[in-house]
């Protein structure tokens, strides 16, 4: 689902680019490539779109292994959902300076548009995914210089936005196999 969303959002970014540079500007919106150990390129000329973090949306954390339904025999257990936010960074990677800013004005003009994504208005969203929203990082100038470093890419023009929320469920609960039931143990004890 991860893949999904990420691809939804290169897709219409790009999209959205495209319109509104008249055409010039086609498939835009690149991912990250990465090397192992843990090199990162970005394609040159495009806007680099690159998952910086994942944390867990804690207001709709189940503590429980299971939510058992106890007025209804009929409905098994299941497994809670796990709620995830996003960190999503777009990069300006441009030879010219300026062009990098105003594809990046653009990318910013994108998101203040479109702040709420759902199936009613962009039936490309994948059908798992009920709806995301966005919103705007604003990180200090200490935590972009951490950032920098951890990503161990050069400074370039760049915005980041928090995505709300991918929920992960497993609706097909694996049963665990226990076994046939023991019979009765007989203890045998030598007489002397």
């Amino acid at each position: 689902m991860l893949d999904s969303a990420l691809i939804f959002f290169q897709e219409e970014l790009s999209n959205y680019i495209k319109i509104k540079t008249g055409g010039q500007k086609e498939d835009i919106v690149q991912f990250a490539e990465i090397q192992p150990p843990k090199e990162i390129t970005m394609q040159n000329n495009a806007i680099t779109a690159l998952l910086i973090n994942l944390e867990e949306e804690r207001v709709f954390r189940s503590g429980a292994a299971q939510v058992n339904h106890l007025t209804n025999a009929v409905n098994p257990a299941v497994i809670p959902m796990l709620c995830m936010n996003l960190h999503l960074m777009f990069l300006a990677n441009f030879a010219s300076y300026t062009e990098g800013l105003r594809l990046l004005s653009l990318v910013i003009k994108f998101f203040r548009s479109y702040r709420l994504f759902d199936q009613q208005k962009f039936p490309a969203l994948h059908a798992e995914i009920y709806q995301l929203s966005t919103e705007l990082v604003n990180l200090t100038f200490m935590e972009q210089g951490e950032l920098w470093r951890a990503l161990e890419l050069p400074i370039s023009p760049s915005v980041l936005y928090k995505v709300r929320m991918l929920v992960f469920q497993d609706t097909d609960i694996d049963q665990v196999e226990t076994g046939a039931e023991l019979g009765s143990i007989e203890i045998a004890t030598a007489q002397l």
